[in-house]
Parts: C-alpha cells; structure tokens; sequence
C-alpha cells in the first residue's frame, strides 16, 4: 500500500476540475506516480474533493463558468473582446474618415482653392481680363 504524498494531493486539486483520468496522468508526469482512476476517485472522496469535469476559460483561467459557444471563452472575456473589436473599428473608421470628402486636409484644400478662385474672378472684373471658362489652355 502507497500513501499519498502531500505533493500528490496538491496535484490532485489542481487537476481534480478535469476529471479523474487528467489528475491520474497530471500525477504520472508530476510525482512519477502511477495511481488507479479507482484509487484517486477514492482518495478525492476521503478529501471532499469534486472529480467533476468544469469547464475552464481559456482566457482568464476562470473554472466552472459557462463558455460562450462562438467565442469558447467565458462572458467576461467574451465582452472585453467585443469592446476591443469595437474600438479597433472605431479607430477604423475614424482613420477613413480623415482621408475622405469630409477630412481636414480636404476642407483646408476647398477652402483655399474658393479663396484662390474668387481672388482671380475679382482680378478679372477689375481689370476686365477673360475668365479661365473663355481662355483657350
């Protein structure tokens, strides 16, 4: 007969949330201790220990908690990533936005090219020079 070492029992809950055949592998690669699924089922019943198999967030490590079944994570985890997702977007969007009709370098450009245009339209009626429509370029 083999007792159980300290060591073992130690492996043994931190491995009891994946069933009895993880904590059995877990204690051969640990301790190099070859135990029976009926000896560690035993053993976590002398210690009130669950062998139920809980799931696990592959993201935080959370045990026991319900996994989101499109993003396989818990709903803690699964919502930090959509808010990620969401400003990665909205950085996105605000990058495009910068590069279209409605950007500042656009508007700047607008601006100066009215200015420059009625500039030229007023040099014309002054000065009674043909506008840019009637001159042949």
């Amino acid at each position: 007969m083999m007792f159980w070492t300290v060591r073992q029992e130690e492996v043994m809950r931190e491995n009891c949330f994946r069933g009895a055949k993880a904590v059995q592998e877990a204690l051969l690669r640990e301790c190099g201790v070859r135990r029976s699924i009926r000896a560690i089922e035993m053993h976590a019943s002398r210690l009130h220990m669950s062998l139920k198999v809980r799931a696990a967030c592959p993201e935080c490590g959370r045990i026991g908690v319900h996994l989101n079944r499109q993003s396989g994570m818990c709903a803690r985890c699964t919502e930090f990533m959509h808010v990620e997702e969401e400003r990665a977007f909205n950085e996105l969007l605000q990058a495009e936005a910068e590069g279209t009709e409605n950007g500042r370098l656009i508007e700047e450009l607008r601006r100066e090219y009215a200015a420059l245009r009625q500039r030229n339209s007023r040099l014309c009626r002054k000065h009674g020079l043909l506008p840019k429509s009637k001159r042949a370029m």
